[in-house]
């Protein structure tokens, strides 16, 4: 029996050796992630240090993702506002016309651009509105020609207000 009792003390102790060896080299790993420091740390510094490094990148990380997510947030209004295709309606109404026009808000053109092309085609304006409704803008034009015999050439209008708007 003493010499069983023996070699399960050594056994032991080769245990607690293999054990050290590789907490010492997990440690020497830890040591290596961290941010470098100048004087030599103990454990339970390193531990300490890793601990709060682990913290601050957690913050970090979860800063980045807040911007982000407002970043990809706002690049989907901006794409949403842009997705908005102009439709433009045009009704001859004998001596008159109406152009009626519904946009997103992002269009890089005003009213009187259509009132000008309007004007250029023979026509007088009655009344222009415009009406903001969400990210929409929404026209209304109603004319009159200058000269009724003569009238106002609607495909000529459509196809310029067309250009205007695409």
């Amino acid at each position: 029996m003493e010499n069983g009792g023996r070699s399960t003390r050594i056994n032991r102790c080769l245990i607690e050796r293999e054990r050290r060896r590789h907490m010492k080299a997990l440690f020497t790993k830890l040591s290596t992630l961290l941010p470098r420091k100048s004087t030599k740390m103990s454990v339970p510094e390193m531990v300490d240090r890793a601990t709060a490094y682990v913290k601050e990148l957690q913050m970090r990380m979860e800063q980045y993702e807040g911007v982000k997510k407002v970043q990809l947030e706002a690049a989907y209004e901006v794409k949403k506002k842009r997705l908005i295709r102009p439709v433009l309606s045009i009704r001859d109404l004998g001596s008159n016309l109406e152009v009626n026009m519904i946009t997103g808000l992002n269009m890089g053109f005003a009213l009187s651009d259509f009132i000008n092309i309007l004007q250029e085609e023979g026509a007088d304006i009655i009344s222009a509105t415009c009406h903001h409704v969400g990210d929409r803008a929404i026209y209304t034009i109603l004319s009159q020609a200058i000269y009724p015999r003569i009238g106002i050439a609607t495909s000529s209008v459509h196809e310029r207000l067309k250009t205007l708007i695409c």
